[in-house]
């Protein structure tokens, strides 16, 4: 059965509500066009200022189906609007397993009979997140070195470095030197797909790159 986690808490198995529609729309792309006085067409500097596109929020709306005992109409929806309305959770479906969105909830309900008809809707941020940040680990070879790349999806990312010793990663033509301990720099940057890490030190230094992929 398709359901909804809003944050720890199932539609169905907490609630018993049945999803009966589930509608996540697109995350809109922010354009910026000026148009040329005396020439053809607009310039576009949607990316102008930071190189890249960037998205309005995507909205969601969910319908459920509520057929509790009369005696438990009441407190059932009295705890679902204080869980729910106006809070800001994060929003898993079970047929869209790994990612969940993070999103800033409404609630609006009415009663056909002995059914109930709960209506949620959710602004949400743009991107969809894997459930699990991503973990890549290098451990540097006898001659103090390793390389390879991080896989990432849409969303730029800087990284969380976590490494036993000093050492220096290559990354774009540029070297950082990373003392032992967790850091973050504003010069790695993991854009969408593999983004090719050289690192040098002493041998058998670990270093691990933990970041959290969103995709659209």
């Amino acid at each position: 059965m398709n359901q909804l986690f809003f944050d720890n808490k199932a539609s169905f198995d907490d609630w018993g509500m049945y999803l009966t529609s589930l509608a996540i729309g697109d995350a809109e792309p922010k354009e910026y066009y000026i148009d040329i006085p005396n020439g053809d067409g607009t310039l576009d500097l949607s990316e102008a200022l930071t190189g890249e596109i960037h998205y309005s929020n995507r909205p969601l709306e969910a319908e459920f189906t509520i057929k509790p005992p009369e005696s438990e109409w009441i407190p059932l929806l009295q705890h679902i609007r204080a869980y729910l309305n106006g809070k800001r959770r994060l929003i898993r479906a079970t047929n869209e397993p790994g990612y969940y969105l993070i999103g800033r909830l409404k609630t609006s309900f009415n009663r056909d009979g002995a059914l109930g008809k709960l209506t949620v809707t959710a602004t949400c941020q743009p991107w969809k997140y894997k459930e699990k940040p991503t973990i890549r680990r290098f451990t540097l070879s006898v001659e103090g070195q390793a390389s390879g790349h991080c896989l990432n999806s849409r969303k730029r990312v800087i990284p969380s470095i976590t490494a036993s010793d000093e050492v220096t990663i290559l990354f774009n033509d540029s070297s950082t030197t990373v003392n032992a301990g967790t850091h973050r720099f504003t010069n790695i940057i993991f854009v969408e797909g593999n983004n090719q890490i050289t690192i040098t030190g002493p041998a058998g230094a670990t270093v691990e790159f933990e970041y959290q992929e969103g995709a659209l």
